[in-house]
């Protein structure tokens, strides 16, 4: 018969374990899809280029993910049995120690990761506090929506070069890119293949040739 320490340390080693493949697998999955359309979207060069940087920002939110729930149970496991009790303050400790170590340093995918993260506990903060009646419970997302595009408005024409590269590109496709036009395949909501683009163009300028 096992005695209680070995079922907990065997309890321990599934549940750390389990975390790592659980991060690692679902960071790929979300990141593999996200990377692959980006990347064939707004990537340019070689398709081998294009693969290879596929693979190195799925790996890595894989890395990170799996590696962070890996970490953040074994700092809980550990802070447990030091305190003899377990404590909604060990998940922040955990969190803390197991975030920077992890995503402390400033790549395109923990970026990103962090800013989602971001977001999600400033709507989820606002939540808990209006539960605890310590706010009033009244739907802030409008008003979150609009001081946000607001902001994000002034701060690209203030200076885009202060806003993520890929949010500032976006933008300048949107608000800039649309003040001039080249053709009428400019105001069509979809890519139009060269050759069809072409024998249309022809169809419309025999039709402005005629008297």
């Amino acid at each position: 018969m096992s005695s209680p320490s070995n079922d907990q340390m065997a309890s321990f080693w599934v549940s750390t374990l389990r975390g790592l493949r659980n991060g690692m697998y679902y960071g790929g999955k979300v990141r593999f899809t996200h990377a692959l359309v980006m990347t064939f979207l707004f990537r340019k060069g070689p398709i081998q280029e294009k693969l290879k940087s596929i693979f190195q920002l799925t790996w890595q939110h894989a890395r990170n993910l799996g590696s962070y729930v890996f970490l953040y149970k074994a700092i809980v496991y550990i802070l447990n049995k030091l305190r003899g009790t377990s404590s909604k303050y060990h998940a922040f400790i955990a969190g803390v120690i197991a975030g920077y170590i992890i995503f402390r340093k400033k790549t395109s995918v923990n970026y990103q990761i962090v800013l989602y993260l971001f977001s999600r506990i400033i709507m989820g903060g606002a939540e808990n506090l209006v539960k605890k009646k310590k706010l009033p419970d009244i739907s802030a997302f409008p008003a979150l929506a609009a001081i946000c595009w607001g902001v994000v408005m002034f701060l690209f024409e203030e200076d885009s070069s202060t806003l993520q590269s890929s949010l500032a590109s976006s933008m300048e496709f949107l608000y800039k890119d649309s003040e001039t036009w080249k053709s009428w395949a400019d105001f069509v909501p979809f890519h139009i293949p060269r050759a069809i683009f072409e024998a249309i163009s022809r169809i419309i300028a025999s039709y402005k040739g005629q008297p």
